[in-house]
């Protein structure tokens, strides 16, 4: 059977690998949400919303390993790691997005809201939008929650590592606490 790129259109599974009890298990297997990862363009979805999960796990936890996942020529706007400024930061601004991300406290924990929005824009480079809840420690010793819309831009490289080319983020309006305060009045 021809493949291109280990795909094929054989339904039968290509490889198999002898688990416990006998069970054979395919790579063709479903996933949790039952969706087989058999095209580029399924894998490059799946691997965009997990890389953007490790991103935002290593903003969280330790900001400046953040840039483990940042190609050379990346560039920032996000005021939630930039002091509050809406200023473009990368490796040749001043501050450069290594500065930006040694100087900030961490975040307890962030939460995605509602799924992100995954779009290839080409073969090896996919964008994402959507918007996240951040965490944080206030000085009262209570845990505030801050949302924020982000677009993050990744590529492929040869390796197939992914690398975040570009991340905008900025603070959200959101229309629900907009509707709240005016039912008040």
């Amino acid at each position: 059977m021809p493949t291109v790129l280990g795909l094929t259109n054989d339904t039968k599974p290509t490889t198999t690998a002898k688990m416990g009890n006998d069970t054979w298990v395919s790579k063709n297997k479903p996933m949790a949400n039952g969706e087989r990862l058999n095209t580029i363009s399924k894998r490059n979805h799946a691997a965009a919303l997990e890389i953007e999960t490790l991103l935002w796990r290593a903003l969280c936890d330790k900001p400046e390993k953040a840039k483990e996942y940042m190609a050379d020529d990346c560039i920032m706007l996000n005021p939630l790691f930039n002091h509050g400024s809406n200023e473009p930061v990368s490796k040749q601004t001043d501050p450069s997005i290594e500065d930006v991300l040694k100087g900030n406290e961490p975040y307890l924990g962030f939460k995605f809201m509602g799924d992100p929005l995954v779009v290839e824009v080409d073969l090896m480079a996919v964008s994402l939008v959507y918007k996240v809840a951040l965490f944080k420690r206030t000085r009262k010793n209570k845990v505030a929650e801050i949302r924020a819309t982000c677009m993050s831009s990744w590529r492929q490289t040869a390796g197939a590592d992914w690398l975040l080319c570009a991340q905008h983020v900025a603070y959200a309006d959101d229309e629900d606490e907009d509707s709240e305060e005016e039912d008040e009045e």
